[in-house]
């Protein structure tokens, strides 16, 4: 007989693609009879984060993300050194976060992953003392966040649209970072800190990173011709970026941005008033995957 578990599901209301309503429906037929379980949707912006902390209290086993990236990042956070496990039903735009870990996008199979509740420990990283899971970056990405988070419609159509209207007219920035002490300064169209591979919808800026090493990858796309945009494209969707001589990752525990500007956490828009400062957190959140 299975330990029963008790878990509860953190439903984002307005995040990423519709169905949620049908997928909480799913819980009653395709959720093991051993998992006792509660559902609460969100009201605000981090209210994932403090009902996580609430559930964490209660002696709940998981909390589960029911949305996108962001979604993931608020309950996550609040489950980083604790015992208490993070999961996924993935309804975001791009869903990078379930996406490197392999929980199903199909809802039903990411609800049997759930059953077996088999868990890892992995990494997450700070910046500036804010948690994130997966990318943090700045340059071209998180302009495209920004415009991406004053549209009224979500999804991938909506985000590939915004990418192509912006990309035209973009310039690329300076920047001077200091990576595990060492200096660098180079221009960039895009500069991301990968603890996971990817944006979301497989769009693979880090192909090599792994959430178990220890490490962040600094991943740096330089200043490019246009006409060499579709194999820049073909590489990052491909995950074979890291064949482009206008890429470069590098591998860090510690990564400094000196006067940093807009930026994006887990794809949600920040703005910096001075330096960021990037830190691995190792072995620090228990993960449903």
């Amino acid at each position: 007989m299975k330990e029963s578990k008790k878990i509860l599901f953190v439903v984002n209301p307005i995040s990423g693609i519709k169905g949620k309503k049908a997928a909480i429906e799913f819980l009653k037929t395709e959720l093991d009879s051993s998992i006792s379980y509660d559902v609460t949707e969100t009201l605000r912006a981090d209210h994932a984060t403090d009902v996580t902390k609430e559930a964490i209290a209660a002696g709940y086993d998981a909390v589960i993300a029911v949305g996108g990236d962001g979604t993931v990042n608020e309950v996550g956070k609040a489950l980083i050194n604790s015992n208490v496990a993070l999961g996924v039903l993935p309804f975001g735009s791009g869903n990078g976060f379930a996406r490197h870990r392999k929980i199903p996008i199909v809802i039903k199979d990411a609800i049997h992953l759930i059953n077996n509740f088999s868990t890892k420990i992995i990494d997450t990283a700070t910046l500036n003392g804010e948690a994130f899971l997966t990318t943090a970056g700045l340059g071209f990405d998180a302009h495209v966040g920004w415009k991406f988070s004053q549209n009224g419609s979500r999804g991938f159509l909506t985000y590939s649209q915004i990418a192509i209207n912006e990309f035209i007219g973009y310039k690329e920035e300076d920047y001077h970072l200091i990576i595990d002490g060492k200096e660098l300064k180079t221009k960039a169209f895009v500069v991301s800190i990968a603890n996971g591979g990817q944006y979301g919808n497989n769009a693979w800026i880090a192909p090599d990173a792994s959430m178990e090493d220890g490490k962040l990858n600094v991943c740096i796309i330089r200043p490019f011709p246009a006409h060499f945009t579709p194999d820049i494209v073909l590489k990052l969707f491909s995950k074979n970026l890291t064949a482009s001589k206008y890429y470069e990752c590098i591998e860090a525990e510690e990564i400094k941005i000196i006067k940093a500007g807009k930026f994006h956490l887990d794809g949600e828009p920040r703005e910096a008033n001075g330096d960021l400062v990037a830190q691995i957190v190792p072995k620090s959140l228990k993960v449903i995957c």
